[in-house]
């Protein structure tokens, strides 16, 4: 699935960012600690150094839960200050660079779009709680592949645009940022002894998700905004309320049976109040995709070759507060401890 010119590629990436790459990866490799991660960090974000009720003592439930993985250390760099400003040195490190090779389109693209996908991978860390507790999406992975997939694809939509062979070069490094990270969350979650033949599986599974919900998303960009929400709520929100919608002729003892069912297996569509807000949902993803590509739009190519794009804006309006993922992590680790007693 990746070429050796793509792993390679992974060599590239600096300390700052491999970390905050594993970090990233181990979060979603435990569904429990990711849930505990994301309830510590967001009250500190929405309330401030206020105090209010909620920011009474733990109680002994959340005090045994794992706690948040640490954030990368900043970036400290070891050349000091006025030796960088130094002209002499700054040209003859850039000769030395020209003739190690560093300074290739190829070599350049890579570095480049290490940032690039750093700012899309980001973006699900930073909305945790808007995409699972006010869009009701699971903590999965699946989940965070459709999130940062669409922007990876409002990237290239720019990167298309850059001049021979820029553009070509450019979107490949990114999409092989993308699926090495892929790679690595996939080997988190089966462990280190997982065979070959099943991570080609997956591996080529995730391919054709992306090879779709690419396609899709460049059909419904051109055709207009119906179609483009079609193709989130398709690719994103994984056609919630489907089903709700074909049985809504059903009986009504029959419509009971299947809700109670489905909230036995813990599908997100037994919730009919969360149905509701869908279209509103998928409204501020339409929204957010139609305010970001003509962000990146006005971009020079110039600044987009040297990587300066700025960052994201939110999808949602009112980041959710995420207090009661806590529970909900641990309610789940109960229930599948108590299947793997009965099986």
């Amino acid at each position: 699935m990746l070429s050796i010119r793509t792993r390679l590629a992974c060599r590239a990436l600096s300390t700052p960012y491999s970390n905050t790459r594993i970090a990233l990866s181990q979060i979603h490799s435990s569904f429990p600690r990711y849930i505990t991660s994301s309830a510590a960090a967001q009250p500190s974000q929405t309330q401030g150094t206020s105090t209010s009720a909620s920011e009474s003592p733990a109680s002994d439930t959340e005090a045994s839960a794992p706690k948040p993985f640490p954030s990368p250390p900043p970036h400290k760099p070891r050349t000091p200050e006025w030796l960088r400003r130094n002209p002499t040195f700054v040209k003859a490190v850039n000769n030395l660079a020209w003739l190690l090779g560093s300074r290739t389109k190829t070599v350049t693209a890579i570095r480049e779009t290490r940032w690039m996908y750093q700012a899309c991978a980001e973006r699900e860390v930073a909305e945790t709680g808007f995409i699972y507790v006010e869009c009701r999406l699971p903590p999965t992975f699946q989940t965070w592949f459709a999130f940062t997939n669409l922007h990876v694809w409002m990237l290239t939509t720019r990167l298309r645009a850059l001049p021979a062979p820029y553009g070509r070069l450019y979107i490949q490094e990114l999409i092989n940022h993308f699926f090495l990270d892929i790679e690595y969350r996939l080997r988190s979650v089966f462990g280190p002894k997982v065979p070959e033949r099943i991570m080609k599986n997956h591996m080529r599974d995730v391919r054709d998700q992306w090879n779709g919900s690419t396609a899709s998303f460049d059909v419904a960009l051109m055709q207009g905004d119906a179609e483009l929400a079609a193709a989130i709520w398709r690719n994103v929100f994984a056609a919630r309320g489907e089903k709700a919608y074909k049985e809504k002729d059903l009986p009504e003892e029959e419509k009971e049976r299947r809700i109670e069912e489905r909230k036995k297996n813990n599908d997100p569509e037994a919730d009919g109040a969360s149905l509701e807000e869908i279209p509103r949902l998928v409204y501020q993803h339409v929204a957010h995709v139609r305010r970001e590509i003509k962000r990146l739009e006005a971009l020079s190519d110039e600044e987009v070759r040297a990587g300066n794009l700025g960052k994201f804006g939110t999808v949602g309006v009112n980041q959710a507060d995420t207090a009661w993922l806590a529970d909900e992590g641990d309610r789940l680790v109960k229930q599948v401890q108590a299947t793997k007693n009965e099986s």
